[in-house]
């Protein structure tokens, strides 16, 4: 009943406590209040973290009793990760701390910062804990997280009387922690000068380095610890060290203590190194002295102290040169820092030194945009005349960072300025020059009014004019045109003779173009005999073509030293605007030195985009009808070279007519005129004999270089068929029924004569003359007057061919065997004559009769080929032949199986009954016609169950080899087969009507071969109208059937229409930006005009325009993008030319 009364009256009390310990400790399950369980809820002397409370309270008696009665509790952990012990280190309660120990609490555990009770201690400060943890076991090596001792952790802290406890306690000082660094490092990075005294009178060594190569001084002297760089000097000298030897040791980059107090810029820091010896003239690894590195900084006081503590080695100092050969003077003009530039050269600085780029403190003051330095000492004195390693003095070199001439000082110096602003560098530019790259309008202004000489050139030969003409600098021009020197500036070339005009021509700055128009700029030529024109038309610049040719129009036609007129330039450098652009002005289509014509050029050069244009622009007539000396014509070096272009002439040459596509007017023209050669060119290209000759250059063109599309072209194809209906049909036709007559003649032949009526040499008089009716050797034969006549028919039909295919092995030479037919030809020749000759003779033989069956075999097979120039029959004979070569090839290669089965079987089967496994040739053929028919009865099945030994002796080795055959031959061969089949129909069906075109051409050459010139100029046919929708006579309309491609043709047509919208569209939004365009630049120099009126200066206005340095013809770029976009979708149509009219009309910014 009393222990009841005592947890209810201190119910409030542990409450309190356990709310208050729940942020440190993990509260125990049963805390969770609850009015049925509140003795569990208050009894906290059960709870983990009663024993935590007790100890951060240090309340020893009840921690005993706690460990008492649940020893597990001794070294519970909080949420924490602090122990009892811990906590009672942290709060300083030593009689905790000895109940712990006496319950051997781990001294070694670690809280979630990695802290045993000895760290905590000494966070506290405690010295008498640590010295009761250190004597009761307590490792003093025990690292926290920070990789820090416990004597780290006091030396950071500085808890003077703790270090002392670890020192006497056996602590090593020179233990290493975090880095590398010693409890001394740590004590001299805080600047705890106390402790590093006690460190050091307690063995403490300051020669010892951490992992970064850092000394202790080094340490202190770069966190600027003046106190502890003190106390190290002091405890150096007590411990047999001098402060020589200390200031003088160097860390990793060989700076010694003085050059890290500077840098740390703690003027104390560096008093205590002065004034403990520290020498000003001690160089590191760049040979900076520590007065370097104070100018660099910027601290003038600190320099001040120097100069106090040490003066003579400071003014030894102020000469001193680093590893680049600067002085202090330099690196404080290096870094604008003018009141240190004045105090060194108030002590005696040499204001014209040299580094090692040959640049005074001027100079590099000037290249870093220094102006108040390059100021300060243009006016104490310094030289101007000196120039840097690239013989540039400090005006060019101000200009080129784009100083201003009066933030230098030259302003007050006119005397000296006069003398160096007309020097040149070792690129012969004077610093007008430099202005006038740079755009530098107000040092422009300046260098001509002290009088620079604007008429200076360099080592090219080029003045500053030239240089604003390059950049774009309309300004710059403006302001030297209007200076004295203008007149000789206008005209004056370089050592290529170019002008400014031809310069800014070639850049594309077109205001430039204008500006030396208006003020009369002659057009002469340049030593290449190049004029403006040529130059911008090299590069492709349309706005500043059009702006010469408005003035000198006489130029488009002008030829170089090569005979190149800006055409051939334009064409040769794939712009394709500039192109057009000079076709639209009715530029000549002229010849260069090289026989080349711009279009040579174009096609040379594989210029797609320059080629379609010109094809869609309205003189594309004039350009493909021109005479080309190297391809003969524009058309076939398109179809050798561009083949994606020539379909766009032929797109051209079909119009479809505006009538209703239904209505029987409508019709689609085709012109036939640029498919021919035109007759100048005709027997004068560079091609062989028979081109030079042939009238259809451009369709054989299109079959040797394989160029499918064209081939199938619908203008291609309607030319074929217009030319087949109007005389090939008929030519080819008497050819073909002159061949029938043959071939009726060897079918009447055959059928009419016995062919066992024939003499045999190797036959027996006696024993074959009742098969052979009579073997004789003349034999009396009754021709009719039909016979003779069928026999002289077919003699002199195939020896008149015979003698053709000869001529055309004289005229094709090794061409002529690459083409099976003619080998077919031969056989059906030869076996002809060899079948009919000598029954003129009255003979008949038996080899005669061998070559009859060849003839009439290959007479109606050759009459097959015959038909595949008819489109009806030819896609059907084509496909035939193709499949047919495929199971040749197929047939070649598993000749091996045919070859391994049949001397297998002759082995296994060479008595078998039927005789035909009884050679190896007989069983061969025997096992390739097993794949059409196995015939196992008879061949297997009977030899094998007849119980003899002499059919099939070796009976199931036998039936193995046949089972095989059956799987790889009939089965998986014929598989293969058929696969291969399908697989060539379908490719057949895609290549087999371009084969028959190919074929088609192939006649067609032929025949016009044969056909006398002035017949063929007669019945040639420039233009053709087809009218799909009108009633066809029977003989049309039999053609009709035979061609489905009309049909086709329309829809390609209907479908190249759609882009002229496009085209449209695209116009219209050019023109918007254009106007847009304006309008901003109109509403810019409406500003700049209101700023002038009102006496304001904007910073524009002392830099000039043309910071790009390609051009700044950016029109042209657009125009461009627009025609590559219409030329993918534009019909057929005149429109490009409007386009290009509409556009040259507008005035390019």
């Amino acid at each position: 009943m009393k222990r009841l009364k005592t947890i209810v009256k201190s119910k409030k009390t542990q409450l309190d406590i356990a709310h208050s310990s729940m942020n440190d400790f993990q509260a125990p399950e049963y805390t969770r209040q609850s009015e049925n369980a509140i003795f569990v809820y208050c009894l906290l002397s059960d709870g983990p973290v009663y024993i935590h409370k007790c100890a951060q309270s240090g309340d020893a008696k009840e921690v005993s009793r706690i460990i008492s009665k649940d020893p597990s509790r001794i070294n519970a952990k909080s949420k924490m990760g602090k122990t009892a012990l811990h906590l009672a280190a942290h709060n300083g309660h030593s009689e905790v701390v000895d109940t712990l120990i006496s319950f051997n609490a781990d001294l070694s555990l670690q809280d979630r910062d990695g802290n045993t009770a000895l760290h905590l201690a000494v966070i506290s400060a405690n010295a008498q804990i640590v010295s009761m943890l250190l004597q009761r076991g307590a490792y003093p090596k025990a690292r926290n997280h920070r990789n820090m001792m416990a004597v780290h952790v006091a030396a950071e802290l500085n808890n003077v009387e703790v270090i002392k406890t670890l020192l006497d306690n056996g602590v090593d000082p020179s233990w290493r922690g975090e880095n590398g660094m010693t409890a001394l490092h740590y004590a001299a990075a805080k600047n705890n000068g106390e402790a590093v005294s006690i460190m050091m009178e307690n063995g403490a060594q300051p020669n010892v380095k951490d992992d970064r190569g850092y000394f202790a001084i080094h340490t202190a002297a770069r966190c600027g610890a003046s106190d502890a760089i003190k106390a190290i000097l002091d405890g150096a000298i007590k411990s047999s060290w001098t402060s020589h030897q200390i200031l003088y040791l160097k860390d990793k980059e060989n700076n010694f203590p003085l050059h890290s107090a500077v840098n740390s810029g703690d003027i104390k820091s560096v008093r205590v190194c002065l004034s403990a010896g520290a020498s000003l003239k001690v160089q590191q690894e760049d040979g900076s002295t520590p007065l370097h590195f104070a100018c660099a900084s910027g601290n003038l006081e600190m320099i001040q102290v120097m100069k106090e503590m040490n003066k003579d080695e400071f003014m030894t100092t102020i000469t001193v040169l680093d590893a680049m050969r600067m002085t202090p003077l330099h690196r404080a003009a290096l870094f604008d820092h003018t009141l240190i530039i004045q105090f060194l050269i108030e002590h005696g600085a040499d204001i014209n030194c040299r580094d090692i780029s040959n640049s005074t403190p001027l100079l590099l003051a000037v290249s870093k945009s220094c102006w108040a330095a390059a100021q300060l000492l243009v006016i104490s004195g310094a030289d101007v005349s000196f120039k840097d390693k690239k013989n540039r003095n400090f005006i060019h070199i101000a200009i080129q960072r784009g100083g201003k001439l009066d933030q230098t000082g030259v302003t007050l110096l006119k005397k000296n300025v006069i003398s160096i602003q007309n020097e040149k560098d070792d690129y012969g530019c004077i610093p007008l020059h430099y202005a006038a790259k740079e755009g530098h309008l107000s040092a422009i202004d300046e260098l001509i009014k002290m009088g620079s000489i604007a008429t200076l050139k360099n080592k090219d030969g080029q003045s500053s004019f030239h240089f604003a003409a390059k950049y774009g600098r309309s300004g710059t021009c403006i302001a030297l045109l209007n200076s004295n020197y203008g007149p000789q500036l206008l005209n004056e070339a370089d050592i290529n003779g170019l002008t400014a005009l031809h310069i800014a021509a070639y850049y594309g700055h077109t205001r430039i173009v204008h500006l030396l128009l208006q003020r009369g700029a002659v057009v002469c030529r340049d030593y290449s005999g190049n004029s403006a024109l040529h130059l911008a038309s090299s590069k492709g610049f349309t706005s500043t073509m059009r702006a010469l040719v408005s003035v000198h129009s006489n130029l488009i036609d002008e030829s170089n030293r090569d005979g190149d007129t800006p055409l051939h330039m334009a064409a040769r450098n794939g712009h394709a605007i500039a192109v057009l652009y000079l076709l639209t002005k009715d530029a000549k289509i002229l010849y260069n030195f090289q026989n080349e014509t711009f279009f040579d050029c174009i096609v040379e050069r594989s210029c797609t985009e320059v080629a379609v244009a010109v094809v869609n622009h309205d003189r594309w007539t004039e350009v493909i009808q021109t005479y080309s000396r190297i391809h003969g014509s524009f058309l076939l070096g398109l179809i050798k070279h561009l083949p994606s272009v020539c379909l766009t002439i032929l797109d051209r040459c079909q119009t479809l007519s505006e009538d209703d596509p239904k209505s029987l007017n409508f019709h689609i023209t085709y012109y036939f005129k640029y498919l021919e050669v035109p007759k100048k060119v005709a027997g004068t290209t560079s091609t062989s004999l028979e081109d030079n000759h042939s009238p259809l250059q451009s369709l054989n063109a299109m079959v040797k270089n394989n160029r499918v599309s064209c081939l199938s072209h619908p203008v291609c194809v309607t030319f074929l068929k217009v030319q087949w209906k109007r005389y090939g049909f008929y030519v080819y036709t008497c050819y073909l029924v002159v061949y029938v007559i043959n071939l009726f003649c060897i079918t009447h032949f055959v059928i009419t004569l016995n062919s066992l009526k024939h003499y045999d040499y190797n036959l027996n008089q006696n024993s074959t003359k009742l098969y052979l009716y009579g073997n004789e050797y003349k034999l009396s034969l009754e021709f009719s007057q039909v016979d003779w006549l069928t026999g002289w028919i077919i003699l002199l039909y195939n020896v008149f061919n015979i003698v053709k295919e000869c001529g055309q092995i004289y005229i094709l030479k090794k061409k002529y065997f690459t083409d099976i037919g003619n080998v077919v030809e031969w056989i059906l020749y030869t076996s002809s004559i060899l079948f009919v000759g000598p029954f003129f003779l009255n003979h008949s033989f038996h080899w005669q009769w061998a070559s009859g069956a060849l003839a009439v075999f290959f007479v109606w097979f050759n009459c097959l080929v015959f038909l595949q120039r008819f489109d009806f029959f030819g896609i059907y004979v084509v496909m035939f032949l193709e499949i047919l070569r495929t199971l040749l090839q197929v047939l070649c290669v598993f000749s091996i199986l045919f070859i391994a089965f049949g001397l297998s079987l002759y082995v296994l089967m060479f008595n078998e009954e039927s005789n035909s496994h009884s050679t190896p040739l007989l069983s061969i053929l025997r096992t390739f016609m097993m794949m059409i028919e196995m015939e196992y009865l008879s061949s297997f099945n009977e030899g094998y169950t007849d119980n003899r030994d002499d059919t099939i002796h070796f009976g199931k080795l036998t039936i193995i080899l046949y089972i095989a055959f059956a799987i790889l031959m009939p089965l998986l061969l014929m598989n293969l087969l058929i696969g291969l089949a399908v697989g060539d129909i379908e490719s057949v069906q895609r290549n087999a009507r371009l084969k028959r075109l190919a074929m088609q051409v192939d006649l067609q050459i032929n025949i016009e071969t044969m056909v006398p010139r002035f017949i063929l100029q007669q019945i040639s046919l420039e233009k053709f109208k087809y009218y799909p929708n009108t009633r066809k006579k029977f003989f049309n309309y039999f053609f009709r059937i035979l061609n489905t491609q009309d049909a086709d043709d329309i829809k390609c047509l209907e479908a190249s229409a759609q882009g002229a919208l496009i085209f449209d569209e695209l116009h219209r939004q050019k023109q918007k930006l254009k106007d847009m365009n304006n309008v901003l630049e109109k509403n810019h120099h409406l500003l700049s005009q209101i700023l002038k009126k009102m006496g304001m200066k904007s910073e524009e206005e002392d830099w000039d325009e043309g910071e790009k340095l390609d051009g700044d013809d950016s029109s042209d770029e657009m125009e461009l993008i627009q025609v590559k976009s219409i030329f993918h979708t534009e019909p057929p149509k005149s429109q490009i030319l409007s386009y290009i009219k509409r556009s040259s009309l507008s005035t390019d910014i």
